[in-house]
């Protein structure tokens, strides 16, 4: 049976998958948009585009106004100029959450939420009640925004799934990192012994669906595999799929503070002259945090079947051609 669904973020990596996923199963999906590129692309992807962004209350309204289930993918580690993970998660948050009050049609509004909420945790495995401990301004924002959605169930009933994704990864996603281990000038900080948990982006929008369409309100779960590689065997096995040079980790060479310290002054420089910073000790964390999931509501609760539960599986499917 066919849906009508709003879809923020949809020009996003996982947004355009999501789309074409969804509307592949014959659903009418609505995409928030914010320029004229992404329209096109998302009317050719088969989606009914929504020109404007999150403080756009008519926009939002828009889509949402005959929506079942809405999926709110937008967000990010860090924008251009003054664009902190801050105005990004929460305050777009908020006022997503302001432009659909009292729309009772929604039968899910999915928040997608990150693992970054758990911060370092020493490669522990950790439950979805496990307690959020974020140590970067970017998944102390995630946890800010999913308090207020949570708040938006209790005060209105807004039916509101958790999501906290692990590293997606795919053919088309940066965090695969298959260029630069193809051309041999792929680096990151740390020494690569950390635990990360990773998802292949077939599987993710599969997940975000059953979510909406089976999740429970004020759940969390956790949309990752049933592997937990360290970031040195993730990449091991793309090298292997795709060949170049192994992954090298600069932490060995440089110790952490002169990092950090670069890292800080990179990102406010960019951040003066208005562009992205991609340099940032967010960024240094996040590779660098170890932590490991347990899939026990999507698995066990859901019933959800992995194309790819492992890493080494889902990189053979993604770039094993290459």
């Amino acid at each position: 049976m066919s849906s009508r669904i709003f879809i923020t973020g949809a020009s996003g990596r996982i947004g355009r998958h999501l789309v074409r996923h969804l509307v592949a199963q014959g659903h009418s999906v609505a995409a928030l948009c914010r320029n004229e590129t992404s329209e096109k692309a998302l009317r050719d992807d088969g989606a009914e585009p929504i020109r404007g962004d999150l403080q756009d209350t008519e926009a939002l309204r828009r889509g949402a106004s005959d929506a079942e289930h809405l999926y709110h993918l937008a967000g990010g580690l860090r924008g251009a100029g003054r664009l902190t993970p801050h105005i990004l998660n929460v305050e777009g948050t908020q006022s997503l959450l302001e432009a659909i009050r009292g729309m009772h049609r929604l039968q899910s509004f999915v928040y997608a939420s990150s693992c970054a909420v758990y911060g370092d945790r020493s490669s522990l495995w950790v439950e979805e009640d496990f307690k959020t401990s974020p140590n970067t301004r970017y998944g102390q924002a995630k946890v800010e925004a999913e308090n207020l959605c949570l708040d938006a169930l209790a005060a209105s009933g807004l039916p509101v799934r958790i999501a906290r994704i692990a590293a997606v990864y795919g053919p088309d996603f940066p965090f695969s990192m298959v260029n630069p281990i193809q051309n041999g000038n792929g680096w990151l900080p740390g020494e690569g012994r950390n635990c990360i948990p990773v998802i292949h982006i077939e599987d993710c929008v599969r997940a975000l669906q059953m979510l909406a369409e089976h999740g429970e309100n004020a759940s969390v779960t956790h949309l990752s595999d049933r592997s937990s590689p360290s970031l040195r065997e993730f990449y091991d096995a793309v090298h292997a799929a795709v060949g170049g040079q192994p992954m090298r980790f600069w932490s060995t060479y440089i110790p952490s503070y002169v990092q950090y310290f670069a890292a800080r002054h990179n990102e406010r420089l960019q951040s003066r002259l208005g562009q992205k910073a991609r340099f940032t000790p967010d960024n240094l964390k996040l590779y660098t945090n170890s932590v490991r999931l347990k899939t026990h509501m999507l698995g066990d609760k859901l019933n959800f079947k992995w194309l790819y539960p492992s890493y080494e599986e889902g990189i053979t499917a993604a770039f094993g051609g290459q």
